[in-house]
């Protein structure tokens, strides 16, 4: 068997019909030798089952279970594989376009990347007309839902931040790899079909359950950033022109936020994002016209990451998270220290 040069994580519980469903397409949409280890909370709807039945050298259950929180979960997996490279999907992910493939392609090829978001769309739920998920986080970066890194970069950043548990856990991460240095970007294509789970009903005790981890995510995450939460994300001449922009090619073109019509190569959702993060430059739109990816993102500086004991507390009995004190100069693997 050719040895390995990808690890792809996924966490399940009780969702079988979904992992398969994953399983499948991974096998299907990705050639470079690659392992899918899938962490098992403890499902007792025929997942188990489904696992040993399919486990083979290139899917690899973990079974864990209990429910240890995705944080958790994930990152007993990242800090144990020796593969290149590894990205994290969830159990309710389909790949398409050779996503993986191209995701590898474009780290072997750029060292100073340290992280490529696979563009992700859902298939289901509010944002099913837009043309890829991902928003602009409060200090104005653009977060990767689903992403694959080098693993030793993974590895450097602790993986994921325990404290977060679950929500939180994604733009979380994406902060870290970028105030070590490393340049982030986002496929081209879509790269993932991501079928969503919804509680439609905003009276549930489950919607009402989701509402508080996001509020806890989202308050752990402006502590831990707290710095420059709140700051300008983008300066008034980003903003000017993507306003004149949007005038002027509005008169031409199809210039809604849910078209997947290029326009100069790059729909409006890409424009929306390369003004409104503080760390895509305007030129990003034509500097990565004949790449496999775009939106890059570039921090160039110091940070020093908050230890757990620096956390505020957002809610009683909260656990802490799993970050390290750590600087671009102490850590080893930063990226380049030039622009």
């Amino acid at each position: 068997m050719t040895r390995p040069v990808l690890s792809i994580v996924a966490g399940t519980y009780n969702r079988r019909d979904q992992l398969q469903r994953l399983v499948e397409s991974v096998a299907r949409e990705t050639k470079v030798p690659h392992v899918l280890y899938i962490t098992d909370a403890g499902s007792t709807d025929g997942t188990v089952e489904y696992l040993k039945s399919v486990a083979s050298p290139s899917v690899r259950p973990v079974f864990v279970g209990k429910l240890l929180g995705q944080a958790r979960a994930y990152n007993d997996v990242f800090m144990s594989v020796d593969t290149p490279y590894v990205c994290w999907v969830s159990d309710d992910n389909e790949i398409v376009n050779n996503g993986l493939d191209v995701g590898v392609s474009i780290l072997k090829k750029n060292r100073r990347i340290g992280m490529v978001g696979l563009k992700v769309r859902d298939q289901e739920g509010p944002f099913v007309k837009s043309p890829y998920i991902g928003g602009v986080s409060s200090i104005g970066i653009l977060n990767v839902n689903q992403g694959m890194l080098p693993t030793e970069v993974m590895q450097a950043v602790g993986g994921f931040s325990e404290g977060f548990r679950d929500y939180g856990i994604d733009p979380d991460l994406t902060a870290k790899v970028l105030f070590l240095g490393f340049d982030i970007v986002y496929t081209r294509q879509v790269a993932i079909h991501h079928f969503r789970n919804w509680a439609e009903d905003t009276t549930s005790p489950e919607y009402k359950a989701l509402a508080i981890k996001q509020e806890r995510g989202k308050q752990r995450y402006e502590a831990l950033y707290s710095q420059l939460s709140g700051k300008q994300q983008n300066n008034p001449l980003k903003r000017r022109a993507w306003e004149f922009a949007r005038a002027t090619l509005s008169r031409r073109f199809e210039f809604s936020m849910d078209s997947s019509k290029p326009i100069l190569g790059n729909i409006p959702r890409d424009y929306y994002n390369t003004v409104m993060s503080k760390y895509i430059s305007m030129l990003d739109p034509l500097a990565t016209l004949s790449k496999e990816y775009h939106l890059r993102q570039r921090f160039r500086g110091e940070w020093k990451l908050m230890a757990d004991t620096e956390v505020p507390a957002v809610q009683a009995g909260a656990p802490p998270a799993s970050l390290t004190p750590a600087t671009r100069k102490k850590s080893g693997v930063g990226g380049p220290q030039t622009a």
